[in-house]
């Protein structure tokens, strides 16, 4: 379904990095051939709502997180090179990622800043 997408760049900086398309995983089932399952370790989560039509909404939101509320922050800092796009099901809107209403949320990962 898609409900998640992941960007992963652990080395940061680099000029590429991993961005996978993903789904709550079920220990329980079985994973589809071609499928990978990646453990994304645990960190303090900044948690950004984000709505409005796709891409544009969500890349206002991206690019006020990195130019404004990050360089703004005393106390914390970027944790990791990790970062989670959630994406509410398409279909309860009626434009779907259109919609004006669409719901979206980017997580960053933060810890306290080492003095």
């Amino acid at each position: 379904m898609g409900t998640y997408g992941i960007n992963i760049d652990e080395k940061m900086g680099q000029d590429t990095f991993e961005y996978l398309i993903a789904d709550p995983y079920d220990p329980a089932g079985e994973v589809p051939e071609g499928f990978v399952v990646r453990t994304i370790p645990a960190f303090t989560w900044a948690v950004f709502p984000c709505r409005g039509a796709m891409p544009d909404a969500l890349q206002d939101v991206n690019k006020k997180i990195f130019s404004e509320w990050l360089p703004s922050l005393k106390e914390y800092e970027f944790a990791a090179g990790y970062c989670v796009e959630y994406y509410d099901d398409s279909a309860k809107y009626a434009g779907g990622t259109m919609d004006e209403n669409y719901y979206c949320e980017i997580w960053i990962p933060v810890k306290k800043q080492s003095k």
